[in-house]
């Protein structure tokens, strides 16, 4: 039995495009009567963001391209590229990127004279969840790789809901799993064991990815607490390498993963004061664009 759910029209071509933002960002009714035209506007206001951001950042992420780093190393450097230009577009269009290619500190800004240290460090509230995130990542890349031998039959997006959220992924029941998405999307009659419905949005290639809207937990100030000190050690590294004026921390929670997902900040993340050797903490939300800083306090010297 095929349970690919297609859906088609307006929406779609919308939805395919801003995909996770439509969720977290746009707080669109799908009840309100105006509901199409006011998600076109907002899809609109993201796409000129996104061509604003990627003009500035391109010819940064070229030379990552054409650097002689590693695999991971250029993936990992895209996305810290991705993460401060959206960042600083967010926060303060003036702020310049003089070099996000630095080791340490990650990046270095320039705002008026000040040349700006800027430490990134993404948010994740589960190492477990992010683990098993890689392992459906690889085997939706798989499944996608033997789909494009008929790319024209099988492209869209593909959304996965599966029957336990909880689903364990040993090597024996990942390779049933591969075979049952599969055979369910190219409409191949089979036992559902694993899977509780594919959901088909039309789109240029094909791509694969968990369906489920998760929420993990609280984002709290013991989690902040952490990250922070697990970049503040750095900075006694390099301080004296550079001539920079300030040094700031950038924690990203991305949204679009499980294991950096968050239901709400605990109210106290807004209160307390954290003593640290940085001058300027942030919280970027990529997803809902939002940026928040933290209260700081310098750190007494021992």
């Amino acid at each position: 039995m095929l349970v690919i759910t297609e859906i088609y029209g307006t929406f779609v071509c919308i939805y395919a495009y801003t995909d996770v933002v439509f969720h977290k960002k746009m707080n669109i009714n799908i009840n309100d009567p105006d509901f199409i035209n006011k998600l076109k506007s907002q899809a609109n206001i993201l796409t000129k963001e996104r061509n604003v951001v990627l003009k500035k950042i391109q010819p940064w992420l070229d030379k990552v391209y054409n650097s002689n780093l590693s695999y991971n190393e250029k993936k990992q450097k895209k996305k810290e590229i991705i993460d401060l230009g959206n960042f600083l577009y967010y926060h303060n269009k003036r702020i310049k990127i003089v070099n996000p290619l630095a080791e340490s500190p990650d990046a270095i800004v320039k705002k008026g004279c000040k040349k700006i240290g800027i430490e990134l460090k993404d948010l994740i509230i589960r190492i477990d969840e992010k683990e098993k995130e890689s392992i459906f990542k690889k085997l939706f890349s798989e499944i996608e790789e033997e789909l494009k031998n008929d790319i024209q039959k099988y492209k869209g997006i593909y959304k996965v809901e599966f029957i336990d959220s909880d689903l364990s992924l040993k090597n024996e029941i990942k390779q049933l799993l591969k075979s049952e998405i599969i055979s369910l999307i190219k409409g191949i009659s089979t036992k559902k064991e694993y899977v509780k419905n594919i959901f088909k949005i039309p789109y240029k290639s094909i791509n694969i990815q968990k369906g489920e809207a998760t929420i993990v937990g609280n984002l709290k100030v013991e989690t902040v607490i952490e990250k922070i000190y697990s970049k503040e050690k750095n900075i006694n590294r390099y301080k004296n390498n550079f001539k920079l004026s300030e040094f700031w921390l950038l924690l990203v929670l991305s949204g679009i993963e499980k294991s950096s997902d968050y239901s709400y900040f605990d109210q106290e993340i807004f209160e307390y004061n954290f003593k640290t050797e940085f001058n300027r903490i942030f919280i970027f939300d990529f997803f809902k664009r939002k940026v928040t800083e933290l209260k700081t306090q310098k750190k007494k010297q021992k």
